[in-house]
């Protein structure tokens, strides 16, 4: 190393003075622009010592401490230095990273001699800072609280260690600085090189003041960003004040049952002093608790008769006082007497003296006593008061009377009452005078009221007044019966308990009631009522023998019931009338009745059941007996024979006309035209055989024949329509029914007009013949979708339908349907078309009258038309035809029907110039005239607004918007949405990057929120202005219910399925998958095929690549316009989960906002990227890999508003996403992507940044199944280019 920096400066020594320097005359010579300067920098910061050198010639180079460090500018061997700037313009900074101590230097910036110039020096040093490396307060630990008594001296020393330079310290208390006349610093060498320690000393007096006072030494340093520190608590010990009691004050009067509280307080002391309550020197509380610098003791209590005189003392004391500090207080306390006892006599006669005493419990002052008999105060009673315990006193009084002549007992009353508090205590005292009982009284039963047999009656029997009790006895007809006896006080019951029979109906219940005082008993009876029913009923039937015709008469007898029963006749549920014949009286009192019913019979009454029902109605019982008539009649057909039967031609028919008789059996003769018909074949062969050959008269019989009520036709035909007649006989007589069997058949068309032109305003008519039976006007009907049919006349008749057009016009062109249908077999339909001959209009569309494209490119001016018969077209320029065939290298007319009366014409323009940019004159025509429109042939630009914007669905959390796109300025055009909340001035964005998606749904909303809406669109040349501010929409109040999943339901389901369904099902989707493998098979063989052979473009150089672990749904879109050929567009889809709608949606590796580029030089195959949600994507900046997010999104099914009106290539959409269902790939959908809250640059869609996707297979996952490409890895690069191929 010493060998290597002798050899440096000696060749710098060299080029320093190696030879003379000669300047050439008028030159500047080098010199500094910024030379290094003295400067500070904390230990392990960033340094940066300035060197610019004006003019340079000369090498520069830096030299620490007199040691050069070289002119490389890395400078080897210092991984820490490095020269910074721009060393062309004279930029030579060192800077030096994670300064050390071993960087505290001389730095000189040396600039070397060189075509004349000389050399140059400046230096500077670096001062390296050290911030200190510890605070303590000698002796004492962190947060130390120190005790000391009060006026002790203590010294606190602050050492502050290993500082550069030495630490500033400042004292604090209570975060206040202090400057204290005892401070004495120290500074002192550290154990450690070039570091100093500091020791800063102070002494303190104490006094109570500094009580919890907080002392902390403060280290300052330039190193440190904030300062260190060391702190102490100060805890001055002193005694506490004496005690003060609150709550009661001396003489004050308390009541007792009141709760007081006596509040004991010291303040001061520390510690604080311990306050204890005394009670008659016992100790009754130690609770005490501080209170800021207070000792609280709070003893609460109810006072009661007992703290009458006790003493309460309050102790306060801590370890600084000799003698305990006391404070205390005596109670006067008033309560009133406990209880009053009176005593006397229990029972007394009339005029008997009797003496009671009243005794009042301790009272202070002294209870006042007052007597009342039975509500009657009695002043002359005679009163003492003796002295109690506690300090109350005793009241004892005496009354003394003669008994009266009461009918009750007689009730005295003592009242004691405290009059210092107003309180009363009261006892009641009740003599019982002996007295004979009222007459009893029944409850339970009224005289005369009905009861009901077998049911349980209770009569109680009370009586009152009696003292002793009455003694009761209850009779039955004379005879003692048991009852259940209760008294309470001066009342006494008895209570019966009867099973009503009907024997008791009449009988007589007593009860009697007496006791000693009385001389006789007194009594109370009642006589019962029983109701009881009918217990048999009997019919008699007259004459015997019945026939349809004459008159039964049916007698029905009840039995004895009470009261008398209601006779009511049953046929089934139907009530019938009779006739009441007589009532009779019988045992018990019951009655029985007596009722007849006529009858006028008829068949109908035959095996009919009558029904006789007697019924107690106060019961609600009745009793029932039944008689079964038999009558003899005539045959009856069971069903009314029906006119007409329908019977639809080749079916067959069986009619059965059964019919009843009394007696049988029924003769049946079946007849057509007065001829008999033939008996039928054996068995039912003849159905099959008619089945398979309608033409042939069975196997064996007759087409139509019959047997006994039944008719037979096999294979109705036309002819087989008439009047069939059926007799039936017994031995009462005949009956015949007549039936018309109408053959029906499903209709036909039999004539329809041809296509049918018009000129405009004539009447056009649409004739349509057909049969069928039955066939009316009902059954045939014209059908034309979206047209008004109240301009037309429809005429009937004939079994012909005729559709007269009047007045018909340009709008009237179209196909008609005539519709037959009388629901037998298929519904028969033939189209007619109308066309009503018109002039050409054109279609003067803002869409239509631009057209953009580049130089350079093909041009496409389109017009659209309208017309009947055949429309053409022309284009001109200036007057001058240019669709005749002239130059065909330059012009190209393309003219297609689109409709029956539409034409298009697309006219091309071939590599376009700037002077075919202009106006260019569409002529439709035809035999009725011409009609002109003017097409703008410009240069791209950008897009016109959407023509407008409308709300079509609205959901708790989602919106869902539609819009018509405007001009798209020659461009691809893409649109963007911004909502707001109505009383919100922040907009919210979204995107719409999928090509031809007019539709968008808005998710993540609030509950019940209006938000406004406006849309824009752009392209590569601009952006539009938005449209439609205010589109407003409210989101609904209520979310749907969750759905619960149920295993239950689907089971359920399943075992409802028919097998032979299950077995289609999956067969079917058995074939779709092997379809699909196979299909996937091929497109990989493809792609390999495709790899394999040599390149036919080259493939623009790699940029940046990135791969994709997780499955990635595809897209193919369609290729841009820079294509070579046409490709087809073919888009996988999942099944959408989203409010139960369908979107478009595909996915992509990475946000169409970002517009990275990327690459894979082998690939071939190229997938566009689209976000959730018709691609709606936030902005991604300066992303490279894709967002995490967009790896497993699963994309739902394409709306139609997407792919119309390419109605074709949306089903082929929908029968492949329905095969993806079938497989179940189904994944969670990606957290929505937040919109964002500010405008966002617009998307760079250009052909430079557009996104290209290549997807490779890996081969760590064989293709051959669907679940293998579904989890195989993807390698994603992306190449800039303007197309999506698959």
């Amino acid at each position: 190393m010493q060998v290597v920096k002798i050899l440096l400066l000696g060749t710098f020594c060299l080029l320093t003075y190696g030879g003379e320097n000669h300047l050439a005359s008028g030159q500047q010579r080098q010199h500094f622009r910024n030379q290094p300067e003295d400067q500070h920098v904390v230990e392990g910061a960033v340094a940066i010592i300035k060197c610019e050198v004006g003019n340079q010639k000369g090498r520069v180079q830096w030299a620490k401490d007199g040691f050069v460090l070289g002119f490389n500018r890395t400078i080897p061997g210092y991984p820490r230095y490095e020269m910074v700037g721009d060393g062309i313009n004279g930029e030579h900074h060192l800077k030096i990273l994670n300064t050390t101590l071993h960087d505290d230097a001389d730095y000189q910036c040396q600039v070397g001699p060189a075509d004349g110039h000389d050399p140059l020096r400046a230096t500077g040093h670096l001062t390296v800072l050290l911030a200190p490396t510890n605070i303590e307060l000698l002796g004492r630990a962190r947060e130390e609280v120190i005790e000391v008594n009060e006026g002790e001296e203590i010294t606190l020393e602050c050492q502050v260690e290993d500082a550069k330079p030495v630490a500033t310290v400042r004292w604090y208390k209570n975060n206040e600085e202090i400057h204290l006349d005892s401070r004495l610093d120290v500074e002192k060498e550290s154990s450690q090189r070039r570091r100093q320690t500091l020791v800063s000393k102070v002494t303190l007096r104490l006094t109570p003041a500094d009580d919890g006072s907080h002392y902390a030494c403060h280290a300052e340093h330039p190193a440190l960003s904030t300062p260190i520190a060391a702190s102490v608590k100060i805890s001055v010990l002193y005694p506490p004040g004496p005690p003060v009691i609150t709550g009661y004050t001396a003489g004050e009067t308390i009541r007792a049952g009141e709760e007081r509280t006596l509040s004991c307080r010291s303040r001061g002391g520390n510690p604080l002093g311990r306050v204890v309550w005394y009670r008659n020197n016992e100790i009754i509380d130690t609770t005490d608790r501080p209170i800021g610098a207070e000792s609280v003791n709070e003893y609460k209590f109810i006072v009661d008769s007992a703290d009458n005189g006790a003493v309460f003392t309050c102790e306060v004391r801590n370890k600084l006082t000799e003698k305990p500090l006391l404070a205390s207080v005596k109670l006067d306390v008033h309560f009133p007497p406990d209880k009053v006892v009176v005593s006397g006599p229990a029972q007394s006669r009339v005029g008997e003296n009797v003496t009671l005493k009243c005794v009042v419990d301790n009272s202070n002052p002294p209870a006042e006593v007052s007597w009342v008999v039975d509500g009657q105060p009695r002043p002359e009673a005679t009163t003492r008061r003796e002295r109690a315990g506690p300090g109350g006193w005793h009241t004892i009084s005496r009354l003394e009377l003669g008994v009266p002549v009461v009918d009750r007992d007689m009730m005295f009353t003592c009242h004691a009452t405290n009059q210092a508090l107003g309180e009363t205590k009261v006892d009641t005292y009740m003599l019982s005078v002996l007295r004979p009982p009222l007459p009893p009284v029944l409850h339970g039963y009224s005289e005369g009221s009905g009861i009901r047999v077998g049911s349980q009656q209770r009569i109680m029997c009370v009586s009152r007044g009696g003292n002793p009790p009455a003694h009761l006895q209850w009779y039955r007809d004379g005879q003692k019966i048991p009852s259940r006896k209760h008294s309470i006080d001066d009342v006494s019951s008895a209570e019966i308990e009867i099973v009503a029979e009907p024997q008791d109906n009449g009988a007589q219940y007593r009860c009697e009631a007496h006791n000693s005082a009385a001389s006789s008993p007194v009594s109370v009876s009642t006589t019962l009522v029983v109701f009881f029913p009918p217990e048999t009923v009997k019919i008699s039937q007259s004459p015997r023998r019945l026939s349809a015709g004459s008159q039964a008469i049916l007698t029905c007898e009840s039995g004895p019931s009470n009261p008398a029963a209601t006779i009511t006749w049953l046929r089934g549920d139907y009530r019938m009338t009779g006739r009441l014949q007589e009532t009779s009286s019988s045992l018990n009192g019951g009655t029985r009745v007596t009722n007849v019913l006529a009858l006028n019979l008829t068949a109908a009454d035959d095996g009919l059941t009558y029904s006789c029902q007697a019924k107690n109605t106060a019961l609600q019982k009745d009793v029932t007996q039944s008689v079964t008539l038999h009558v003899n009649y005539a045959p009856t057909f069971l069903a009314e024979p029906p006119d007409v039967v329908d019977v639809v031609v080749g079916e067959s028919e069986e009619l059965n006309l059964t019919a009843r008789a009394n007696p049988g059996p029924v003769i049946y003769t079946w007849t057509r035209h007065g001829l008999p018909l033939p008996d039928p074949v054996i068995d039912d062969s003849w159905r099959d055989t008619y089945a398979q050959h309608p033409d042939m008269g069975g196997a064996g019989g007759s087409r139509v024949s019959a047997v006994g009520p039944l008719l037979y036709i096999r294979g109705v035909t036309v002819d087989d329509a008439g009047d069939y007649e059926l007799e039936a006989t017994n031995q009462e007589g005949a009956t015949v029914a007549k039936v018309y069997l109408n053959v029906q058949y499903p209709p036909t068309i039999k004539y329809t007009s041809e296509m049918v032109t018009v000129s405009e305003g004539q009447d056009a008519h649409l004739e349509c013949a057909a049969d069928g039976n039955p066939l009316t006007e009902a059954m045939m009907a014209w059908r034309r979708d979206d047209y008004d049919f109240t301009k037309t006349e429809q005429i009937f008749g004939g079994k012909k339908a005729t559709l007269t057009v009047l007045r018909a016009n340009r709008n009237d062109t179209g196909v008609f349907t005539c519709e037959v249908n009388n629901s037998i077999g298929k519904v028969t339909t033939s189209n007619i078309t109308l066309v009503v001959k018109t002039k050409p209009v054109v279609e003067r569309s803002q869409l239509l009258d631009r057209a953009a494209a580049e130089k350079g490119k093909r041009g496409e001016l389109r017009c659209l038309a309208e017309g009947a018969p055949d429309v053409s077209f022309s284009w001109k320029r200036d007057g001058l035809l240019l669709s005749n065939g002239v130059r065909p290298d330059k012009y190209e007319n393309e003219t297609v029907r689109t409709g029956l009366v539409s034409w298009a014409s697309t006219f091309y323009i071939r590599n376009v110039h700037e002077d075919d940019y202009g106006r260019y004159e569409c002529i439709a025509e035809n035999e009725l005239g011409a009609s002109t429109f003017t097409v703008r042939f410009i240069k791209p630009t950008r897009p016109d607004p959407p023509l407008s914007l409308k709300v079509v669905n609205t959901t708790h959390d989602t919106v869902t918007l539609a819009w018509k796109p405007g001009f798209d300025g020659g461009k691809t055009q893409y649109f963007r949405l911004r909502y707001r909340i109505k009383d919100s001035t922040s907009y919210q964005y979204l995107d719409v990057y999928e090509s031809g998606v007019y539709m968008y749904t808005v998710t993540d909303l609030s509950l019940n929120t209006e938000y406004y809406f406006s849309i824009m669109s752009y392209n590569d040349m601009g952006d539009s202005e938005y449209r439609g501010e205010f589109v407003r929409a409210t989101t609904r109040s209520e979310a749907p219910p969750t759905p619960v999943p149920s295993s239950n339901v689907g089971k359920e389901a399943s075992t409802k399925l028919p097998g032979l369904w299950v077995v289609i099902i999956v067969l079917v989707a058995t074939a779709l998958l092997a379809l699909n493998v196979s299909a996937i098979v091929c497109i990989v063989r493809r792609r390999r095929n495709k790899r394999a052979s040599p390149p036919t473009k080259k493939t623009p150089p790699p940029s940046v690549s990135s791969t994709m672990t997780k499955p990635m749904p595809l897209s193919v879109s369609q290729g841009s316009d820079q294509a070579s050929s046409k490709s087809t567009t073919n888009t996988m889809y999942a099944p959408s989960s989203y409010n139960d709608t369908v979107v478009g949606e595909t996915l992509s590796s990475i946000s169409e906002k970002s517009r990275e580029s990327y690459t894979q030089e082998d690939s071939v195959v190229d997938y566009e990227e689209q976000t959730h949600k018709h691609a709606a994507s936030t902005y991604l900046i300066d992303q490279i890999e894709p967002p995490p997010e967009y790896a497993s999104q699963t994309p739902s099914q394409p709306s139609s508003a997407a792919y119309d009106p390419h109605e074709d290539d949306y089903a082929e959409v929908l029968r492949r996403n329905a095969y993806n269902h079938q497989l179940g790939k189904v994944t969670p959908p990606p957290p929505p992507v937040p919109p964002t809250t500010a405008p966002p640059p617009r998307p760079a869609v250009t052909s430079a940044s557009r996104t290209r996707l290549h997807l490779r297979a890996s081969p760590t996952v064989p293709p051959s199944t669907m679940q293998g490409v579904l989890q195989s890895r993807w390698a994603c690069t992306i190449t800039p280019t303007a197309t999506l191929q698959t």
